[in-house]
């Protein structure tokens, strides 16, 4: 703002109480001057009809014009230069404005302004007069204060863009992450479809397992009782007729013709002993007379007198009424299993056969002291053939756990199978 400045030296103390406080005005109003000069904003004192009374230099560094040539002026004028718009936003809001300023009340607004290039943010202040002298009143209306804030206006809009394109980014990734967790769903779903089928293929594979043991068991059965009950009792006939008739042709007959009946009496014994060995082998009675203990036993003797050079050592410490009816099969042709097993591979000198109770269990053990699973030798078929199969798919199928190991090359191989006893076997095995 532009006032005349005193120049000179300090006015001497001779000077009137007048001339005093022209001087002290003169000094307040360059300061003041001086500092509404400095501030970035560009103020206005208008009068009533919003014409520029004073103006501070930012007029010049916004390339307004210069403080005299700009006093007169409207501030619509002021800013917006031989403007005939009469839809001018600028025009529009200082008019809203202007007629809050006059009933004593503050307006601000915020402005993008294409023709100055800048964003503005303005207030319209209305001046009141608090001095009763008349002397110091001014005809100021209002003060008007017009604010650059272009960049903050700029930061926002980048900040807009950021936080747009940051909502675009994360509707995408929202949008894949959506599209791969369908995905997901979907092969979560496929896969469960897949394991339900092969749980199902599975249960019915284990039921024809089942059903072709038992259906193997069954025609062993029937088969042994065939042998033993007609084959068996033909051939029997058949060897009594022969042997009653050497004595009765003895006298009559030839040395050479009786020669021949005796060797086919001879013939028939063995034949009749390997039947009854096939029919024992297929389906043994004892164990289906006696039952499981009893079955395990006899099948020791059999074996030791069938392999004499191997030492077999049996310790049966359960009844028959202490092993389950649906364990029994399964016990017996596991022993047997394991130990033609040894007498095939293991190439063992002693093998130890165990049937045993430990509280709820029931416990079959076989180890011998040949060769052992480490090696390149007929074991491996031991350990990964057929049999070994069998025998884990059998206990598996009757609730058992079955356990084949090994110390090493030359230390025997340990077999176990292991069965929990359910309440009502293990009371009905303690009462037995």
């Amino acid at each position: 703002m532009t006032i005349d400045r005193e120049q000179g030296a300090r006015p001497p103390d001779t000077l009137s109480d007048t001339a005093r406080v022209r001087v002290s005005i003169a000094r307040a109003k360059f300061e003041w001057e001086t500092t509404v000069d400095a501030l970035p904003d560009l103020i206005c004192l208008l009068d009533s009809a919003l014409r520029v009374v004073r103006v501070n230099r930012v007029v010049e560094r916004w390339n307004l014009g210069s403080i005299t040539d700009v006093l007169g002026r409207d501030l619509h004028e002021l800013l917006h230069d031989n403007c005939g718009t009469d839809a001018c936003p600028l025009r529009t809001a200082l008019s809203t404005a202007e007629a809050g300023a006059r009933t004593g009340e503050t307006r601000e607004f915020d402005l993008r302004d294409p023709a100055l290039g800048r964003a503005l943010h303005v207030t319209l202040r209305p001046m009141t007069t608090v001095v009763a002298d008349p002397a110091v009143n001014t005809d100021g209306f209002a003060v008007a204060i017009v604010a650059d804030v272009t960049a903050l206006h700029l930061a926002r809009e980048a900040l807009h863009a950021v936080n747009a394109e940051l909502e675009t980014r994360v509707r995408v990734r929202t949008d894949e992450l959506a599209d791969a967790n369908r995905d997901l769903q979907n092969e979560i779903m496929r896969r469960e479809a897949a394991e339900q089928a092969l749980r199902r293929s599975r249960n019915e594979l284990e039921i024809l397992s089942r059903q072709q043991i038992a259906a193997q068991e069954t025609e062993r059965k029937r088969i042994a009782r065939e042998l033993h009950d007609s084959v068996g009792q033909q051939l029997s006939a058949i060897k009594y007729s022969l042997e009653r008739i050497e004595p009765a042709r003895q006298a009559r007959v030839p040395e050479a013709q009786l020669q021949v009946v005796r060797r086919a009496i001879t013939g028939l014994q063995d034949v009749l002993e390997e039947l009854r060995s096939i029919a024992m082998n297929l389906r043994p009675a004892v164990l289906d007379d006696l039952g499981a203990a009893s079955a395990v036993s006899w099948f020791c003797r059999e074996f030791s007198q069938s392999y004499p050079s191997l030492q077999l050592h049996e310790v049966v410490s359960v009844s028959d009424a202490e092993v389950p009816e649906r364990l029994g099969t399964t016990v017996f042709r596991s022993v047997q299993e394991l130990l033609n097993n040894v007498a095939k591979h293991a190439q063992a000198h002693t093998v130890v056969v165990t049937l045993s109770r430990r509280v709820d269990r029931l416990v079959l053990e076989v180890k011998d002291d040949g060769v052992g699973l480490g090696t390149a030798t007929p074991a491996t078929a031991l350990r990964s053939g057929r049999g070994i199969h069998n025998l884990r798919e059998r206990a598996e199928m009757t609730g058992g756990q079955f356990m084949l190991s090994s110390g090493g090359s030359g230390t025997g191989s340990h077999a176990r199978i292991e069965w929990r006893l359910a309440a009502a076997e293990s009371i009905k095995a303690d009462r037995a």
